[in-house]
């Protein structure tokens, strides 16, 4: 339910962002965006908030843990790493080509979603005792870490976030692969 409510933000997000430039291609979102107008940042705010959710970065991370406990193992490992590397991929499209005019001010923000995912998704994997719901904290804290390498300045930051993701997603399968099947109950 969560899913489809961070779907339907995401979409109407897209539709205000294409009433406000005439476009869906982020090239061209990107060269008719006007920061002063209030159509063009609350369509980029929503679809930020939308991604968000499929990434489950604080603060929109909290369906994470009860789905991930109560889907079977093979659903939440699914979750936890191709909803969240595709979420990624087009957030980095959406970030530096769609809202290039104004980078700055999503940055900021970006940086305070960054900090906050890290330290609430440690925090709150060290007191868990089912081992879905620990990995579903784990991988808030991962969004946290790919945030901070997606905001970095050297020239090889694309490159290092397709890394991160694809070590990232190989991990993810194997850690729930590993999970006995008990876990699943």
């Amino acid at each position: 339910l969560i899913g489809s409510f961070a779907s339907g933000i995401l979409l109407y997000g897209s539709s205000l962002l294409y009433g406000a430039t005439g476009s869906l291609e982020l090239s061209e979102i990107a060269t008719s965006f006007d920061p002063e107008n209030a159509l063009d940042l609350v369509g980029a705010g929503m679809v930020l908030i939308g991604l968000g959710f499929k990434i489950s970065s604080v603060p929109f991370h909290q369906w994470a843990p009860d789905t991930y406990e109560g889907a079977p193992t093979t659903v939440s490992g699914f979750m936890a790493t191709a909803v969240k590397v595709a979420a990624f991929g087009a957030l980095l499209r959406v970030v530096y080509v769609g809202l290039a005019p104004v980078s700055e001010s999503v940055y900021g923000v970006l940086w305070v979603l960054a900090a906050l995912s890290m330290t609430v998704g440690n925090v709150m994997a060290l007191i868990q005792r089912n081992t879905k719901r620990m990995l579903a904290y784990s991988s808030i804290a991962h969004a946290g870490y790919l945030f901070y390498a997606f905001l970095g300045d050297g020239p090889g930051r694309y490159q290092a976030v397709v890394f991160y993701l694809l070590a990232y997603g190989l991990m993810n399968v194997l850690a729930f692969a590993s999970i006995p099947p008990n876990e699943d109950d």
